[in-house]
């Protein structure tokens, strides 16, 4: 039998982790002692290299799809290497009861750019991690682009492969691989899920997650939680808040469509060694989870899919109490001094935020209007698998469209190397008139991701693509909005496929 291929960090004692040629080659000697894989292409990055995926399975066969991401931020490797060694070691009856659909390194130009400096440890900022002494990758796209900001806008090529391979497989369950710095706590993992409200979302934070943290602690001893961070670094006793709801996210964007996500945050401040086996360790157990809950999790996805919520909240504010939660940490004296690990193990009970409410609502519209002249804004929303349609014929529509009574300019942070300013828009919602020319673009919202629709499109969303500047030269304080709301399924006109 051939010799089990090594990852990098497995042949360097943890040292170093992997370049993407050393990824291809691991793949290529993998196919060699598994050769029941598929090899796939998602495309290539932005400085043109290959982005591969290893499926296991069909997309015919009748059993969940679980599509595991790793390495979107490339200074956060260990889901990098655990993908990798699962793909070897995954006993084969696991692998006959999913369909798996992994990509170990989709940040691969900012994974090359390994330097020791990258998440240096600095405890004083509570940034950076223990480990690789080798270095890793970058936050950031050689092209300097957040990629886990970038759902909703896809500036990214990366993104845009994404989007199709997400869009060609329709997973049951995303599961998307990080490492997290901030707060000092005691547990070698957090975790999360979309935020945005849905059955989806709801069922991985109340059933899948809880089961599955307790799987791992009996099964290996690792104590984990949901994600989050102090308020307040000197006073633990303040609260655990999560991160924001924003679907620009990966997490809250793939809750958007109706899907399952699982966000994995392994622990910046143990080893990497600790890291790699803990994200290796966590996946098995999703896995096991997934196979003993395949039905009910699909029947789910499938109503998810098939719910038209009304109204639809597009903007959110800051997490509410979810009540209470038990934070393992240190004493006080070791979180104020940010001593690693601390005098003594403390367990905080304290409040937790992690609930969101809508602050703007709409009705649910039949449907969008966007001029034939906004085909940039089509292309766009046909990168995320909606379905765009064109007017067939000449008519004149009774719309809704809003008249912009306010524009404003607000920094966008850590969305990449370049400076990004969003707009803001306010506006008044308005009885019309519209002519249609033929070509106009249509934009349903009775098709499965008709909810990311109204997300995208609505002028007041806070993290649509007026938000990210797609219609900046179309707005004017006092004049209508390009993008007009279609209330009834009779007022449609004649459509052709786009």
């Amino acid at each position: 039998m051939p010799p089990r291929p090594l990852t990098v960090a497995e042949r360097t004692e943890y040292r170093q982790t992997s370049r993407h040629a050393d990824v291809l080659e691991f793949i290529d000697e993998l196919k060699r002692i598994r050769p029941r894989f598929t090899l796939e292409s998602m495309g290539r990055s932005g400085r043109g290299q290959e982005m591969p995926v290893l499926v296991f399975g069909q997309r015919t066969d009748p059993k969940p799809v679980v599509l595991v991401l790793a390495n979107i931020h490339a200074g956060e490797v260990e889901g990098k290497e655990a993908c990798l060694m699962l793909a070897r070691d995954l006993p084969d009856p696991v692998l006959q009861k999913l369909t798996l659909v992994m990509v170990p390194n989709y940040n691969p130009d900012g994974n090359d750019l390994i330097d020791p400096a990258n998440r240096r440890l600095d405890l004083s900022r509570l940034e950076g991690q223990i480990g690789p002494e080798g270095g890793v990758g970058t936050r950031y796209t050689a092209e300097g682009i957040n990629l886990n900001r970038d759902f909703m806008k896809l500036e990214a090529v990366e993104s845009r492969n994404l989007s199709r391979l997400y869009g060609k497989w329709q997973p049951t369950l995303t599961i998307d691989c990080h490492t997290t710095d901030g707060s000092i706590h005691n547990f070698a993992l957090t975790y999360d899920t979309g935020h945005l409200p849905g059955p989806a979302s709801s069922y991985v934070e109340t059933a899948l997650l809880p089961d599955v943290a307790r799987r791992l602690r009996e099964r290996t001893g690792l104590r984990t939680h949901f994600y989050g961070n102090f308020l307040d670094e000197r006073d633990p006793s303040k609260g655990w808040a999560t991160y924001s709801h924003l679907p620009r996210y990966g997490s809250h964007y793939r809750g958007l469509t109706g899907r399952m996500d699982v966000l994995l945050e392994t622990y910046s401040y143990i080893p990497f060694r600790e890291r790699v086996v803990t994200t290796y360790e966590i996946l098995k157990d999703l896995f096991d989870y997934t196979i003993d809950h395949a039905a009910e999790m699909m029947n789910i996805v499938s109503d998810a899919q098939a719910a038209r919520p009304d109204p639809v909240g597009i903007a959110y504010g800051s997490p509410g109490p979810s009540g209470p939660c038990e934070i393992l940490a240190w004493d006080l004296e070791s979180q104020v001094a940010r001593r690693i690990p601390g005098r003594e193990p403390r367990a905080w009970r304290i409040p937790q935020f992690r609930s969101f409410a809508p602050t703007t609502t709409v009705p649910r519209p039949a449907g969008y209007l966007l001029p034939r002249s906004h085909w940039g804004v089509a292309e766009r929303l046909r990168d995320h698998n909606l379905v765009v349609e064109r007017a067939a014929f000449p008519a004149t529509l009774e719309v809704e469209a809003y008249r912009i009574t306010g524009l404003e300019a607000t920094d966008s942070p850590d969305v990449g190397a370049a400076k990004h300013v969003e707009c803001v828009v306010s506006g008044r919602r308005e009885a019309t008139s519209s002519r249609v020319e033929p070509g106009d673009f249509i934009v349903r919202t009775d098709q499965p991701l008709g909810t990311l629709a109204v997300y995208l499109l609505e002028p007041e969303s806070d993290d649509g693509l007026t938000r990210w500047n797609f219609f900046e030269s179309a707005l004017r304080p006092g004049e209508l909005h390009p993008v007009s709301r279609i209330a009834s399924p009779a007022s449609l006109p004649p459509l052709r496929p786009y």
